[in-house]
């Protein structure tokens, strides 16, 4: 029987026949197909296959009846989309799972689950997101395989505070670094080096006997860092750049000597036993990217690149891009006469942020910063975040600034429009957009 992989059964965008309308509509198109490429469903579906009695899992290829029984655990904001992929690869044979994320768990999925609602880390669920992780583990034996799903917001789920600190201590910290200047991805360096529960490899280090496979979906911070790295020992370089971060944003003198101890050179870390195999990355912001400028390049605009990956904070971010799509955009030369409908650029963003937290006001903040900085009237840009409208529903999970990209609608100018999508599908990033549409004639209407 021919296997057949499609995207996630509930299609995250509303129905388009036969493709996208509204007064966005190349917008619009961008935002489905970075989601659909990236879509961890689909993207675990690749990874894990059962064909002719040969099983793959990843990298490596095993006998189908290799494993006695399959059980998993799913963490973060694409926990459900990857444990469904699980089911519809192995059916009855998965015995045990326990997911953990910003949404409830599918009702297919017949197994525990946990809700835990973006923030910082110090949540106080982590504990016992923390021990189903651990029981499962624990439980399976040589025959058995663990199958873990990691995606951005997984951090929340298993970062417990170190012995020394409590929950709203250990928050308050990684908080007030932030606010000294420490990016998104220094945050989760902090949260990895210096917390308990599940980060810096203490998951993989409760898998002494089973096969452990895991699975992770990268935002941009690198796949090491993503949920604290639950199957990565920390490193010394880690541990001195986390100690260069406390020192620069002065929080070294607040922390009690116990905790500072974690990030000595000679700093023992869990082993990993040796049946854990590497992460394997199953979606990127790079599969949104690539996904996105080639759709639009197929409805006649020129697509380019602005930057593989902006770390900076939501009004440096835009910024950063504004300047850079300005840059690509006169290069071009765009006349009433010119070829292409129009250029294109592209940026994929943290903006910044740690993963797991709202992104919805630094969405706004974004926009509102790259809306002041049109200078085209054919220009317009959007920021779409691909985990979809997780966190307050004050915020979409996306929104355009600027004229329509069709010639037909009708649009107030000064002011954003939301694209809709539904659930957490994926998180790969933020997706910056900026489409400047060729001049029109003199004496044409625009």
């Amino acid at each position: 029987m021919r296997l057949v992989i499609g995207q996630f059964p509930w299609d995250p965008f509303p129905p388009e026949t036969p493709e996208p309308k509204g007064p966005d509509p190349i917008h619009r198109t961008a935002y489905q197909s970075a989601v659909t490429a990236a879509d961890a469903y689909r993207s675990v579906r690749f990874a894990l296959r059962r064909e002719e009695g040969v099983l793959r899992i990843g990298n490596r290829f095993v006998a189908d009846s290799r494993y006695r029984q399959v059980a998993f655990v799913a963490l973060g904001n694409a926990s459900g989309s990857m444990a469904l992929a699980a089911l519809h690869v192995f059916g009855d044979r998965l015995t045990q799972g326990f997911l953990a994320g910003p949404e409830p768990a599918p009702d297919e999925l017949p197994f525990r689950d946990l809700l835990v609602p973006p923030g910082l880390p110090g949540f106080s669920g982590a504990t016992e997101v923390v021990r189903a992780a651990t029981e499962i583990a624990e439980s399976l034996g040589p025959l058995d395989l663990l199958l873990l799903f990691v995606s951005p917001g997984a951090l929340r789920a298993v970062c417990r505070p170190p012995d020394g600190l409590t929950e709203e201590e250990f928050a308050r910290l990684l908080g007030t670094a932030a606010s000294a200047g420490a990016t998104g991805r220094e945050v989760g360096l902090l949260a990895r080096t210096l917390g308990d529960g599940g980060v810096g490899g203490r998951i993989a280090a409760a898998a002494r006997q089973v096969d452990l496979a895991t699975f992770v979906v990268d935002r941009g911070d690198g796949p090491g860092l993503v949920g604290g790295g639950p199957v990565d020992p920390t490193s010394p370089d880690e541990r001195a750049g986390a100690r260069a971060v406390l020192e620069r944003c002065g929080l070294t003198a607040s922390l009690p000597p116990p905790v500072l101890d974690r990030l000595v050179p000679g700093a023992d870390g869990p082993s990993v036993p040796a049946r854990v195999a590497r992460p394997v990355v199953v979606a990127a912001p790079s599969d949104g990217l690539r996904a996105a400028a080639d759709a639009v390049f197929d409805r006649g605009w020129t697509s380019r690149l602005g930057f593989l990956e902006i770390r900076d904070p939501p009004e440096a971010a835009a910024d950063t891009f504004m300047a850079r799509a300005e840059e690509l955009i006169a290069a071009e030369q765009l006349t009433p006469e010119s070829s292409t409908k129009g250029v294109a650029v592209f940026a994929m963003t943290t903006l910044g942020l740690l993963e797991g937290v709202d992104e919805g006001p630094a969405l706004a903040a974004f926009l509102n910063r790259a809306a002041s900085l049109l200078r085209r009237r054919e220009m317009s840009v959007g920021l779409y975040r691909t985990d979809g409208a997780i966190g307050s529903p004050a915020f979409p999970p996306a929104a355009v600034y600027g004229p329509s990209t069709d010639p037909k609608a009708k649009v107030r100018p000064n002011r954003a429009r939301a694209l809709p999508m539904r659930g957490g599908i994926t998180d790969v990033g933020m997706l910056a957009v900026a489409l400047c549409g060729r001049p029109t004639a003199p004496g044409t209407k625009a």
